[in-house]
């Protein structure tokens, strides 16, 4: 079990792992926080994974226990949804089950604070000592909790539509939820906008055992088959499809599915026109340090200011709370999660349908991509998984590469320690004269990732140079395994 990694609490839910008896010392760790900080009111929601419904029960029946002001989605709402609710309502903090697009063994325990922003680790790690506390404590449970009524979901499809602001009328999409959560969000508000919506009937269903796909992952080709199908069968360029929580989304166009940061680079580069358009001058973007630098000359000559974070969209909620004094205008990850204005604080896959929708109203999403490399230069990104027979192992290899001597790599920048405005994480840079790459271990699980990262003026050379840089990490990482 990952206890409060990346998203939260994760596991596999089989008995000590992500059980009940998991959820329930969880959500008394949390109330003893909330008791710490004169906090009352918590809203609790549940995605479409098997137990989810139930393991969001025994939440609010603790909290209620513990004397908190318990609110409840009475149905399985996407996670940003959770983050809007907390803050339209004024909770001073919410919960949402989900293991957002793991296997269906999986569940999970995202905590918010006030700010919809999912808790960072100067909260986490506050509540992981709770947290571990409450297991030798007594629980108490209470089903005294409310029923959120059902006007705040109609009040976020509203309210997502005129953020949107599109006229969809002619454009034609195939949309899947992969039996999650966006099967009465997504299709809603792109019908509301003028679309003409073709479900993947097969995957509208809730289903926490994901029975149509090899993986609920929209970043994974595999989550995508059908949503394919569809789009041959009935002639239609765009399908859009949403993970089981709905806070990513991934994007076929033309039959290519289009990577997170390319649909990144696209909203990018018409938010940042919007926002010079209205006259304004004070606009931010902010990203994952993992995330493509393609960005970087949009915002700087458009005047708009370039921040950059750790992995993981809660630090992009954070920095965008935090700095109130400008214009938030974008906000992406390449793990294919998008937000903009003031309604959520984490990544919100419905409003990002709405975005791309109206993007592919406006241009040929191909096209537009294919001028803006011309303009900026190819940067094209590959990820890699490194499995490691133990967790142990996996550190051993990422602390090896902070000390690699090799004449190819030009530099190392370890943000250990913070680097160039970014807050410390463990993340290593590797430079090469052909590219970046990015290192992060788990921490919490035998593996590794690389975020491979190349530019260059002409496509076949970026594709060289990716190959390239792709053998030379597997070949570092083999030699000091």
């Amino acid at each position: 079990m990952i206890l409060f990694g990346t998203g939260g609490i994760r596991g596999i839910m089989r008995e000590g792992e992500f059980d009940e008896k998991t959820v329930a010392v969880a959500s008394k760790g949390v109330a003893q926080y909330m008791k710490m900080n004169g906090l009352k009111r918590v809203l609790i929601a549940y995605d479409t994974r098997n137990n989810s419904e139930k393991f969001a029960k025994v939440t609010a029946s603790v909290f209620a226990g513990e004397g908190m002001d318990v609110y409840l989605f009475g149905e399985p709402v996407p996670t940003p949804v959770l983050s809007y609710g907390v803050r339209k309502l004024g909770m001073d903090m919410g919960v949402v089950i989900t293991a957002s697009h793991n296997p269906p063994e999986y569940n999970g325990y995202k905590v918010y604070t006030s700010n919809g922003v999912q808790a960072v680790p100067e909260v986490t790690d506050i509540l992981t000592e709770l947290v571990q506390k409450a297991w030798s404590e007594p629980i108490n449970a209470t089903e005294k909790y409310n029923i959120l009524p059902d006007n705040v979901i109609n009040e976020y499809i509203s309210d997502v539509a005129k953020l949107v602001d599109a006229n969809l009328k002619g454009l034609r999409i195939i949309y899947s939820p992969l039996h999650g959560t966006g099967a009465r969000f997504v299709p809603e508000l792109l019908r509301r906008m003028g679309a003409e919506v073709i479900d993947v009937a097969e995957q509208m269903e809730h289903n926490g055992n994901f029975p149509t796909v090899k993986t609920p992952n929209p970043e994974d080709d595999r989550a995508l088959e059908l949503l394919r199908k569809y789009m041959e069968e009935h002639n239609v360029e765009l399908g859009i499809a949403t993970d089981p929580d709905a806070d990513r989304v991934g994007v076929v166009y033309k039959n290519v599915r289009l990577t997170g940061n390319q649909v990144g680079v696209i909203l990018s580069k018409i938010m940042i026109a919007t926002y010079v358009n209205s006259g304004k001058k004070n606009g931010m973007l902010v990203k994952t340090i993992v995330t493509t630098d393609m960005v970087r000359p949009m915002c700087e000559e458009n005047g708009i200011y370039l921040f950059q974070v750790p992995t993981g969209f809660k630090f992009i909620g954070d920095l965008v709370e935090k700095r109130k004094d400008m214009d938030f205008v974008f906000g992406f990850e390449e793990s294919c999660g998008y937000l903009t204005g003031d309604l959520a604080r984490d990544k919100d896959a419905v409003l990002a349908c709405g975005l791309i929708a109206k993007a592919a109203k406006q241009c040929d999403l191909l096209e537009e991509l294919e001028t803006l490399y011309q303009k900026y230069g190819y940067y094209f990104e590959r990820l890699l998984n490194f499995e490691f027979k133990s967790v142990e192992q996996a550190i051993d290899v990422y602390a090896k590469l902070k000390e690699i001597k090799d004449e190819e790599v030009r530099d190392i920048i370890d943000y250990s320690s913070g680097y160039d405005g970014v807050i410390p994480n463990e993340t290593l840079r590797l430079e090469f004269d052909s590219g970046t790459i990015y290192v992060r271990p788990s921490g919490t699980e035998p593996k590794m990732k690389a975020y491979v990262m190349v530019r260059a003026a002409t496509r076949e050379k970026t594709l060289s140079n990716l190959d390239l840089l792709e053998r030379k990490i597997r070949a570092l990482v083999e030699k000091i395994k």
